[in-house]
Parts: structure tokens; sequence; C-alpha cells
């Protein structure tokens, strides 16, 4: 019986997870919300967005390049706290996030790329 009332997952930590997740959610939409409206309140339209965006590429890839870095930083400092795992699968999968996680960054800026130069023809 003991064991039992051990269990990970109980009511409680359910219940603070799906609260957790729909305070999330509802915070993402306002967000979204404000960020449409801010842009509609700026640019008037989503075309002249667009459009700004296209004009403005290589600032804007600029800075999300300096993320990247930052991202990339923080998280060799993060990984050389973590504690070495033994060679075997554990470390397989660290090593295929950290290459899936770049290959999204440039699939990424890719598809970013692709995108203005079809705009900017």
């Amino acid at each position: 019986m003991g064991e039992a009332t051990k269990s990970p997952f109980t009511a409680r930590r359910v219940v603070v997870w799906l609260l957790a997740s729909l305070g999330m959610i509802i915070l993402l939409s306002i967000l979204a919300v404000l960020l449409g409206t801010v842009i509609m309140h700026f640019f008037g339209s989503v075309e002249q967005w667009q459009q700004w965006r296209v004009e403005n590429y290589w600032i804007l890839l600029a800075w999300r390049l300096c993320l990247y870095s930052v991202l990339v930083m923080f998280w060799l400092q993060l990984k050389a706290r973590l504690p070495k795992p033994a060679p075997g699968p554990a470390r397989n999968r660290l090593i295929r996030v950290e290459v899936m996680v770049v290959l999204l960054v440039l699939l990424i800026e890719l598809s970013k790329a692709a995108l203005r130069w079809t705009e900017a023809v």
C-alpha cells in the first residue's frame, strides 16, 4: 500500500499540470492577438508587414544569429554542468537531439531565405 501512495501521477499533480498548460495556452493566445493588433497598427496590413520583413531580411537574420549564438552558449554551459553520460544509448540520444536542433534551425533559416528570394523576384 505504501508504493501506491508514492505514485508520481497523483491527481493533484495532474490537475496542476493541466492548469499550468491551460494558463500557457491562454497566455500565448493573448500574446498572439496583441502581436496581430500591434502589426496592424504599425503596418496597416499583413502585406505591408511581409514587405517590411523582406526589406529587412539581413538585419533580422543578424538578430536571429545573435539569439542562436546566445542559446548555444547557454546550452554548452548547461551541458558542462550535467553529469557525463556513459558511452551508449543515453549519450547517442543527446547527440541526436543536438543534431536535430541544428538541422531544424538550418531548415527554418533556409526556408526564410527561399521565401525572401521568391518574394524579391
